[in-house]
């Protein structure tokens, strides 16, 4: 008998470059799970999310344990498998819905109208979901240097917020609001890192700094960092 029958005749789970793939009894209810979700499976789902959050900001990623947050959960220890493959699975599904509060936060409003507004007001909602997700945030910053898995999503989500500012500062140039000699890409990137690396060492890594003047600043560095006429940092200034 091959391996591959043997495999599929005793349920062990299979060898993937992200590890362990579970393909038995677990992975048969997850599938069912997703096709057939009801309001019940769904509360749960978010309860062990909302769990397994608390034992990562407890405990850290390295020492929690799936035992860990089925306990958390209320919930039996291979209920969790029902609707996650693994610590990395349930770890993942948080990062991700993270990111979405970010791109959420980020996103432009029809309502702006005034550039350096625009600016000012997506930089403060990024460091508002920072703030709000610190924890969570800096163990994902950790996690990325040793999870592959983690640094792809990391990274993915990086290259997404990139594009993103790229393109503004590509629409700011068009419109005479931004030095039409800088690269919108490299700039992008650099401002980027700037804002992640300042939040991260201010809202998690033990900086201290006064929130007003942190985040005038932060903006304003964006501002000199693509050009944008004084005339229009000045309106923000004289709103204030």
């Amino acid at each position: 008998m091959s391996k591959g029958n043997r495999r599929r005749r005793t349920g062990r789970t299979r060898r993937t470059r992200g590890g362990w793939t579970p393909a038995g009894t677990a992975a048969a209810r997850r599938a069912g799970h997703d096709e057939r979700a009801t309001a019940k499976g769904l509360r749960t789902r978010d309860e062990l999310l909302d769990a397994a959050r608390r034992v990562f900001e407890r405990d850290g990623y390295l020492e929690t344990r799936v035992a860990d947050i089925a306990a958390a959960a209320g919930v039996a220890h291979g209920s969790f498998y029902t609707y996650f493959s693994s610590k990395q699975d349930v770890f993942l599904a948080i990062v991700r819905a993270v990111g979405r509060q970010i791109r959420g936060a980020v996103a432009p409003s029809p309502a702006d109208v005034d550039a350096y507004e625009a600016l000012d007001r997506s930089n403060r909602r990024y460091l508002d979901v920072y703030r709000a997700n610190r924890v969570i945030w800096a163990l994902v910053e950790q996690v990325a240097t040793i999870d592959p898995e983690i640094h792809r999503i990391r990274l993915l989500g990086r290259r997404q917020h990139v594009d993103r500012v790229a393109k503004t500062i590509e629409r700011w140039q068009q419109r005479g609001l931004a030095d039409r000699d800088i690269d919108p890409r490299t700039t992008a990137g650099a401002l980027v890192s700037m804002l992640s690396n300042f939040a991260y060492w201010w809202l998690a890594g033990g900086d201290t700094y006064d929130d007003a003047a942190a985040e005038r600043t932060l903006t304003d560095i964006w501002a000199r960092a693509v050009g944008m006429p004084r005339r229009a940092r000045l309106r923000r200034v004289a709103a204030r």
